[in-house]
């Protein structure tokens, strides 16, 4: 398993954020995985794409705890259409700035030698490859991203969202079917107790 070391923010991300946190939208756009080593004595904070870019990762959820100043980025990629197998060795995650609306490289990680290996799609093989990567976003109150729309791909969270929603359903449908059973009950023992006491009044 690819071992992604610490993610590093961009000059142009931190530029980003900075407008975020003074309210202006923080919004990522894309990500992409490549296949390039950085290069001995290479900054990545001065980073403006990746090095070997070679696929784009969709961008499939996005979760941001309170009060800890960062996101989880869910990310997916698969060998559909992928005409020949790559190490995924970088991943760079893109945002769009406030200002003039460009998409620049907002973090980057590489995993070096430990990366894995997509096979491309000629191979025996259907990968889906899910990766989750943790970002700064400090106290930008207006994070958003753009989300993939593959609807065969269900994540999860999505499942279980789905799932939650199914048994409440199933709960108030249940709860309506008690309630008119309980409805029916009580309208049999008035029933009842209207006959028995008429017969008392007619003897």
């Amino acid at each position: 398993m690819a071992q992604f070391g610490g993610v590093v923010l961009t000059n142009a991300g931190r530029n980003i954020l900075a407008k975020a946190i003074t309210g202006k939208p923080l919004v990522f756009t894309k990500a992409w995985a490549g296949k390039g080593y950085v290069p001995e004595g290479a900054i990545i904070e001065e980073f403006t794409d990746l090095i070997e870019p070679h696929r784009i990762v969709e961008i499939k959820e996005m979760d941001i705890p309170p009060a800890i100043g960062t996101a989880k980025i869910s990310l997916e990629m698969t060998n559909k259409e992928l005409a020949e197998g790559f190490f995924l060795r970088e991943i760079g995650l893109y945002a769009q700035a406030p200002d003039d609306g460009e998409e620049y490289l907002y973090s980057y990680c590489n995993s070096g030698n430990t990366a894995d290996y997509i096979p491309g799609q000629d191979g025996p093989d259907a990968v889906y490859y899910r990766l989750d990567i943790t970002v700064i976003v400090d106290q930008a109150k207006n994070v958003t991203a753009i989300f993939a729309d593959n609807p065969l791909a269900v994540t999860h969270a999505q499942l279980n969202a789905k799932a939650d929603e199914i048994f409440r359903e199933m709960r108030r449908r249940n709860e309506l079917i008690q309630y008119q059973l309980n409805c029916l009950a009580q309208a049999s023992i008035i029933n009842s107790l209207e006959h028995v006491g008429l017969k008392h009044w007619q003897g």
